[in-house]
């Protein structure tokens, strides 16, 4: 679980592909404020047939946008 908090925290994503729940998978992207602060999450989940890794440059620029309107600048 360690190294798994440590690869989320160093690439700012998760996936579940059905770890949790067979058939089902999910995404995620962290949302980060002014101060750079992790302030939240922002996660889709799906059937996993409907699901493939393509969702998750889509899933990371929305959320840097979301990220972007709260004053995080990337660097």
């Amino acid at each position: 679980l360690e190294r798994e908090l440590a690869r989320v925290r160093q690439y700012g994503q998760a996936n579940d592909n059905e770890e949790l729940e067979l058939g089902v998978r999910c995404m995620a992207a962290g949302i980060y404020d002014d101060q750079e602060k992790l302030v939240a999450g922002l996660s889709i989940s799906s059937p996993s047939s409907r699901m493939d890794d393509a969702w998750m440059p889509k899933l990371k620029e929305t959320a840097q946008k979301i990220s972007e309107t709260l004053g995080y600048r990337d660097h």
